[in-house]
Formats: structure tokens, sequence, C-alpha cells
């Protein structure tokens, strides 16, 4: 050993500068243990994973949830949401220039009961609307085309169907010789081919105040049934308002057929509704239009 700094000897082979690793026993682990996750660091993951599972799902619900209904028609207008009247085409039950058949008188007059006084009309003769003539028979009557779209006509009949109510107007004339109660009878007979159940409608609000055609008094009634598709099931509510009018020479009667009567349009119902649509047509019907 050199004490005070000589040449130092060469080490033997095989020697290392480094020092030995510490003593391991073989039943030591190589490596320690990774430190296990607390408790608290599981549940945040295990609510994050939640968290995100639930936000997919709710983008995926939202992506294909279906649009929102569309009204049928524009806001305050008035309309039926689902037509329930037959078309007039087609073997369809309503008026096509047949004759009408004779059913149930209902509770009106029966037939030879005396019929109401039958003053000359004045209707004024104004063309404000469509004017619509009956050269058979020599009659007129004037409708809104914006609001009724003539759909069938022949000698003695024309049908009028609603561009935004659920209803049909029918206007049918014959001769004199009929009464105004038999045509009340013809007419509702016809109506019980798709209007079962028919019964008055007794409701106040539904009344006919004063019924007349062209200012000729007549008589007439209200009835309420439900409307039947062409196979006979059952549809939807109906409602029927019909007057019948003579001058002595020809005798008139006016239908309005209405679906899903009691559906509120504005501050009334779809049967006033039409029925004040159809107040146009009963005060410009002309009795002499030859």
């Amino acid at each position: 050993m050199n004490t005070f700094g000589g040449p130092q000897p060469a080490p033997p082979p095989g020697y290392s500068s480094n020092p030995p690793p510490p003593f391991r026993p073989s039943w030591a682990p190589s490596q320690p243990a990774p430190a296990r996750m607390s408790p608290g660091k599981i549940v945040a993951v295990f609510v994050g994973v939640l968290l995100t599972v639930a936000l997919i799902g709710g983008i995926l619900v939202m992506l294909s949830a279906p649009p929102p209904p569309v009204p049928p028609c524009p806001p305050n207008q008035p309309c039926a949401p689902i037509p329930s009247l037959p078309p007039v085409a087609g073997g369809s039950p309503l008026p096509i220039a047949t004759p009408r058949p004779q059913g149930s008188p209902g509770t009106l007059p029966t037939p030879g009961a005396p019929v109401p006084s039958t003053p000359t009309s004045d209707s004024p003769p104004v063309v404000a609307n469509t004017l619509y003539t009956d050269s058979s028979l020599g009659y007129s009557f004037e409708y809104d085309p914006e609001v009724f779209d003539l759909t069938d006509h022949s000698d003695g009949s024309a049908v009028l169907s609603g561009q935004f109510f659920d209803t049909q107007i029918w206007v049918d004339a014959t001769t004199a010789d009929t009464s105004t109660s038999k045509m009340i009878e013809d007419e509702l007979g016809f109506v019980d081919r798709f209007l079962i159940a028919r019964v008055p409608d007794t409701d106040t609000y539904d009344a006919l105040l004063g019924p007349s055609i062209g200012y000729v008094a007549g008589q007439g009634g209200v009835f309420s049934g439900t409307l039947t598709s062409r196979d006979g099931t059952p549809v939807a509510p109906g409602g029927v308002a019909l007057i019948s009018s003579t001058d002595g020479r020809i005798t008139v009667a006016v239908v309005v057929i209405v679906g899903t009567p009691d559906a509120r349009q504005g501050g009334e119902t779809q049967e006033h509704a039409v029925r004040t649509a159809a107040d146009d047509i009963l005060k410009t019907f002309n009795w002499n239009a030859q």
C-alpha cells in the first residue's frame, strides 16, 4: 500500500472499480410492486365513464328523434284536421246526378203537413262571388270560390265541397209538386246511407234560426250521428242541417253536412263556421233566374 501517492499498481484481472450490487435474497421480487389506485380515484373514473356514455346516448336520441308535427293548416285558419266526408266520385254515396231515394222522415213534418207561406223572393241580384245557374229549373245562387269548390252538378243538383272545412253542401231542386216535407224526407233518406245513428240535435246552440232559402220561408232541422266510410266503418262524428222551401214553382232543399261538427274553429264550432259560410248561398238564392 502506497500511502503518500506513488505509482499505483495495476489491478488484478477481472477487477472492477464499481462497488458490487447489494445482496438480494433469491425469494425477494426483482422490482417493487406498483402502488394500487385509491378507492376515490376508482369512483371518479367510474362516474366519468357513466357521464360519457349518457352524453353519447343523449346525442344519439336527439339525432334520431322525428321532427315535430306540422299543423295541417296555418294558425287561425279554419280547417278540419282529418277529412272524414266521402268524396264525390268513384262510387261515393254522395249525390252524383242520381234521384234521391226515399228514407226515414226523422222527427220532421210528415208528408201532407201544412207548408209555411211562401212570399215572393226578394233576394238581391248582386253577384259578389261565383254565380251558379241551373237553366233546367231557372234558379241560381252564389258561392265563395275561396271557401267552396263546385265538385259535382247536374240538372236540379249541385254539390259544393269545403276547401278548409270538412264539409259538403247540397243544393237540390225539383218541381213544386214535391212538398217541402217530402223533399226533406228524401234528403234524409240519402243522408242515412252514410250517417248512422242519426238523432235530432236538440242543442239550442245548433238550432236553425228562421229557416229560409232566398228569403222564402221554409222548414228544416238539425241532426247528429256518425259518418261512415264506403265499407260502413265509422270514421268521425257528423252533423247535418237542412232546409227546404218552395215558391210554388219549384221546391228546393239545401243540405249542409259537417264532419267533426264540434271541433273548435276560433271562438265557435266547425258546424257554426260552415253554416255561417253557407248563409251566403241561402241569401243569394234567386228563384227566378231564367
